[in-house]
């Protein structure tokens, strides 16, 4: 998977597009110095979206945007 682009939407919101899903909009927020997927407007062209592609696209913002040191440390606390 890889990202195609994203954009910043206000309020410490992004909108970010995946290869995968082209035709969806994924919508994350940022908590704690890391972005995380609030909610995806899917779109019915897109296959469905399985909880191991949100923990991806969320790795791929998260290293976009340079707080993937953030999001590991939250991950790695998780498990």
């Amino acid at each position: 998977m890889k990202l195609i682009r994203w954009t910043f939407s206000g309020r410490g919101r992004i909108r970010a597009y995946v290869d995968m899903f082209p035709n969806s909009t994924v919508h994350l927020s940022k908590i704690r110095g890391f972005y995380f997927v609030r909610h995806i407007q899917w779109d019915d062209w897109d296959p469905i979206v399985e909880n191991c592609d949100l923990k991806e696209i969320e790795r791929l913002v998260n290293e976009e945007l340079d707080t993937i040191d953030a999001y590991n440390k939250r991950r790695n606390a998780s498990s």
